[in-house]
């Protein structure tokens, strides 16, 4: 049965992660040991990406307003929200059927090695859920993968990282902080793209105008 549609998408704003990881499953090293040098090197690279990490909410809430708009959404923030917690940030019993609310949680964030492969990669893992207002009935749930862990292309939930983004040791990964934050910035339209092309799939806008994304 096809769903009623949604004409408005209220965006609860995403929280930035605690912490960036990177792991390098590629040290011949032991399992004890190659867990202390991740340990170490992500405490660095968490130092080093601070700005970028806190940066990563904001900029993934605008891009989820800005892709769902595209998709032929009404879509707007949810104002305060930031001073409250996430699951209390709004009530969906108190709006109409038509409306819905997205909340995006980050899982992961960092840079991966994978094992037989010298290069880190990007890694940003979230998990997505829309409600309908009033019901309270879940529209979409989804966890989607970037990067080092999109191991599908043709799945909805895998989405691969730009080529253009590797690197090849630990010290060239700290020595270009902003190629590295260009990466994250990639990461985060493309996955704001897809969760508003899945959300499209699963629930239609009451006008299905699609407009093209702003530069």
């Amino acid at each position: 049965m096809p769903q009623a549609p949604v004409t408005r998408v209220m965006v609860v704003p995403v929280a930035p992660i605690d912490k960036m990881h990177t792991e390098n499953k590629g040290i011949p090293l032991g399992v004890l040991w190659q867990s202390v040098a991740d340990r170490i090197k992500s405490s660095d690279f968490n130092e080093r990406m601070e700005a970028t990490r806190k940066d990563m909410g904001p900029k993934l809430t605008a891009a989820l307003v800005r892709q769902l708009a595209v998709q032929g959404y009404e879509a707007q923030v949810v104002e305060g929200a930031s001073e409250r917690p996430t699951q209390s940030a709004i009530d969906e019993r108190k709006l109409p059927p038509a409306h819905a609310v997205l909340r995006v949680y980050l899982n992961e964030v960092g840079m991966s090695s994978a094992r037989f492969s010298r290069d880190y990669v990007p890694r940003v893992n979230l998990s997505a859920y829309l409600v309908r207002g009033e019901t309270e009935e879940s529209l979409y749930s989804e966890t989607l993968y970037y990067g080092a862990d999109a191991t599908n292309e043709k799945a909805s939930w895998s989405v691969p990282a730009n080529s253009d983004h590797h690197w090849s040791s630990f010290n060239e990964l700290v020595e270009h902080p902003q190629e590295v934050a260009q990466s994250y910035d990639h990461a985060v339209n493309a996955l704001a793209t897809r969760v508003a092309q899945n959300i499209r799939a699963q629930v239609s806008p009451s006008a299905v105008v699609v407009r093209s994304a702003a530069p």
